[in-house]
């Protein structure tokens, strides 16, 4: 009770709400919802009249990138982090609910904190994590980093290449933290000698859970002691499989870094496929869509053999760090795949598998080409995310394709090409500027397993997705030479040039210049002859009497005569 108070009698007004509340079962937890979109009298709920506020939490892809950064990492989270802000006293009674004694009589009381249910509670406790930073960062300078590019919700992570400074950046966070009363538990890292580990050794062999919600049919954790990102399979089988269900439970795949998107695109194709059927919502499937479905989410528990590692051997040391990014497209899918290769001296390099993004084709079909100069496009974006998130900007960057069209389209000038190719490249050379584009082979391209797809028994083996083409580890020099084909780019793709043409009018007057005039005298006599001609064609207020010659006419002169020599 010690986030509610009693309502007193003399305080109860019809000026206020009702939060009706249930118990959710989590983790074999029971966690209290309040409803605040439940209606009143009025027809209004709170949430209707509650602003939602700006985002303040960061992408959970870039917080998922941050943690794949240092060698050594720990996670916390703020504990019951909701429940530490208090609510200004004259607002505490829109958050009122009612509870049964154990004399079984009805008290009335009022929430005093942040509560889950209402729509600006993330804001609010997002918010007030930022306010702590901005008036406790000076004294704690190591926590500015967790907290700026490591925090997801109530989680915070951090990171480092040692553990001294590993420690040092956690006991700096659990500072500040209770600065502004917000205490921190369930400390978790990979390295068995973490300071907060040593009371609770246990804590470095259990996992950690990613999520943005608790409602997911496959999920992301990280196995601590090992350092592996794995995926876990919690779905629950629905009596019925209608379009609703297909597509709810495609959203509930959490899968932020694309790291099983050969799976997970076939799922995105499959619901395409049903919006072009244009059944209902709970209608009844064919048999084939139903099969499909069925066959993809049996297939799903394969992937819990999955074991990635989590580290993308990403020093501070002397080491060489370069990035490789592959595209591919066809007539079903997008896709992007992202790499760093880490070359150490005396060590052979090391290429892993970063983070990678699907998109469905279109249903306004495309041309091959330009569903290639999509996905290109598509890759320069998320290379510039990850030299952002990982600060890899002074990296060397080779992006490679399987089309030589798109090649083709992209290292020439973007002026050349009608609308669609000419916005895609310009964002391109924009995008990535400094990026060296390549041809590669089909065979070579692991982008391929993702606009085509895969299923997971063939993507838990397959080498050429999870580190790239063999011959990625070595040096350039030893790269094979891809010939790319000859096509050229389509001539229907090029923009029409602009072709001026002029033709030598006859002069009505050409004896003019065989006098000797000055160019004041010929322009007077010019604008004057102009006149007499608008005269003929019934031209209002042409007559010079009306109307003498003026600037203009001197000026509509000159321009004849600029036209006609």
């Amino acid at each position: 009770m010690g986030h509610m108070e009693k309502v007193q009698p003399q305080n109860t007004s019809t000026d206020g709400y009702y939060l009706p509340y249930h118990g959710v079962m989590r983790n074999n937890k029971i966690r209290v919802v309040f409803n605040g979109s439940s209606k009143t009298t009025s027809g209004y709920t709170v949430n209707d009249l509650l602003h939602t506020g700006p985002k303040t939490q960061n992408d959970i892809f870039d917080v998922l990138l941050y943690v794949r950064r240092h060698h050594y990492i720990f996670t916390t989270d703020v504990v019951k982090m909701f429940r530490q802000i208090s609510v200004h006293p004259d607002d505490r009674k829109y958050q009122r609910i009612l509870w049964v004694d154990e004399n079984s009589r009805i008290q009335e009381y009022e929430l005093t904190t942040v509560t889950y249910g209402t729509k600006p509670a993330p804001y609010l406790s997002g918010r007030a994590l930022q306010q702590l930073l901005l008036d406790e960062g000076h004294l704690f300078p190591l926590a500015k980093e967790p907290f700026e590019q490591g925090s997801y919700v109530d989680d915070v992570t951090g990171g480092a290449d040692d553990l001294d400074s590993l420690n040092a950046i956690a006991t700096q966070v659990k500072e500040m933290c209770l600065r502004g009363c917000f205490p921190l538990s369930k400390w978790k890292s990979n390295h068995p000698d973490f300071f907060k580990l040593r009371s609770s050794p246990s804590s470095c062999s259990e996992t950690h859970e990613f999520s943005e919600s608790s409602s997911k049919i496959l999920g992301l954790t990280w196995q601590c002691a090992p350092d592996l990102l794995k995926f876990t399979d919690q779905s629950v089988q629905r009596p019925a499989i209608t379009k609703r269900t297909i597509l709810s439970e495609t959203a509930q795949l959490f899968d932020p870094l694309g790291l099983i998107s050969p799976v997970v695109v076939r799922a995105k194709v499959l619901m395409q496929d049903l919006w072009q059927e244009k059944v209902g919502w709970d209608d009844q499937l064919t048999p084939q869509i139903i099969h499909r479905w069925m066959t993809f989410r049996q297939e799903l528990s394969q992937l819990s053999q999955l074991a990635i590692p989590r580290w993308l051997q990403l020093r501070s040391d002397d080491t060489e760090v370069e990035i490789h990014g592959f595209s591919d497209a066809s007539l079903a899918a997008m896709a992007a795949v992202v790499y760093v290769k880490v070359s150490t001296p005396g060590e052979s390099s090391k290429v892993t598998l970063v983070c990678s993004k699907t998109r469905v084709a279109p249903l306004n079909r495309l041309t091959i080409p330009r569903l290639e100069l999509s996905a290109a496009l598509l890759l320069s974006k998320l290379i510039k995310r990850v030299q952002s998130t990982l600060q890899l900007n002074h990296a060397h960057v080779t992006l490679w394709t399987d089309s030589s069209v798109s090649l083709a389209w992209i290292n020439s000038d973007a002026m050349r090409w009608k609308e669609f190719v000419k916005n895609r490249v310009q964002a391109i050379q924009t995008t990535t500027p400094d990026a060296t584009w390549k041809f590669v082979s089909g065979k070579h391209n692991p982008a391929d397993c993702a606009s085509r797809g895969l299923t997971p028994s063939q993507l838990i083996t397959h080498n050429l997705w999870w580190s790239g083409p063999d011959w990625l580890t070595e040096s350039p020099r030893l790269w094979p030479s891809f010939a790319a084909p000859t096509d050229q780019p389509a001539d229907d793709e090029v923009r029409p040039s602009a072709v001026l043409t002029t033709t030598a009018p006859k002069l009505p007057f050409e004896t003019l210049f065989d006098k000797d005039i000055s160019l004041t005298k010929l322009l007077r006599i010019t604008a004057t002859i102009q006149r007499a001609a608008a005269c003929f064609k019934r031209t209002p207020a042409s007559n010079l009497t009306a109307s003498p010659l003026n600037p203009a006419d001197l000026q509509f002169a000159l321009t004849f005569w600029i036209r006609a020599t």
